[in-house]
């Protein structure tokens, strides 16, 4: 290969592989706010009740709606509706599982 079409290639290399990166990082920037997450539950009735309930170990008032909704969160939703509670994510979905 000639010098030229190398540098043009390692031009094309750079840019495709710059695409890639900005894509990357964009896709990770994005959060969720605490209003996207608790919109789907604040339209269940009784929904933010339950949740604040299961936080303390009262998994009864997770009914089919707000287990509905609480499946259809995203990851990034937990922590943000269980802040400081890692932990009670799986028995609230394990909940769910049964509703």
């Amino acid at each position: 290969m000639k010098t030229k079409q190398i540098k043009v290639m390692f031009f094309f290399l750079s840019v495709i592989m710059a695409l890639l990166c900005h894509h990357q990082s964009e896709a990770q920037a994005r959060k969720p706010s605490p209003d996207d997450c608790f919109s789907s539950i604040k339209k269940v009735q009784g929904c933010v009740d339950a949740v604040k309930a299961a936080t303390k170990g009262d998994f009864k008032g997770l009914g089919k709606d707000c287990c509905h909704a609480i499946n259809g969160l995203v990851d990034d939703c937990f922590p943000i509706i269980f802040p400081g509670k890692p932990y009670i994510v799986a028995p609230v979905k394990d909940a769910c599982v049964v509703n």
